[in-house]
């Protein structure tokens, strides 16, 4: 059992070891995808009090 739980650990350590964050530059600066999404985000709330706005960045594939 032991054996097993620790395979699983170990997957799921290079599982997310693959899930890097993609940056991008906003306003100057090189910034983690979900803090580009939260400043957007909160600008549009401030402009528009009564939304509660969710942003998501994603890259399309022409695929």
């Amino acid at each position: 059992m032991k054996k097993v739980l620790v395979l699983l650990m170990v997957i799921a350590v290079f599982w997310l070891a693959g899930c890097e964050e993609s940056e991008l530059y906003y306003d100057g600066k090189l910034r983690p995808e979900s803090e580009v999404e939260d400043i957007i985000a909160d600008q549009l709330e401030v402009e528009n009090p009564s939304m509660d706005l969710e942003i998501d960045v994603y890259q399309e594939s022409e695929e």
